[in-house]
């Protein structure tokens, strides 16, 4: 099975993890907190578009809960 192939993966992007899973149709992705909630979540018609929307969602993600720190 090559990497392409394999059904699930994730990363962490600063204080967010990025996880992707392959649907019938369809790629889903979510980003989660180190609680494991999930913040942001969608669906992609591949994996490397489902990566970048959800590299994407953690990084305006944690943009959002700093600037909600500093104020």
């Amino acid at each position: 099975m090559s990497f392409d192939q394999i059904p699930f993966s994730q990363t962490q992007v600063r204080d967010y993890a990025v996880v992707i899973h392959a649907g019938n149709d369809e790629w889903t992705w979510q980003v989660m907190d180190f609680d494991a909630r999930v913040t942001a979540q969608g669906e992609a018609p591949d994996r490397e578009s489902a990566w970048r929307s959800g590299l994407f969602a953690a990084e305006a993600v944690g943009a959002f809960a700093r600037i909600g720190r500093r104020a």
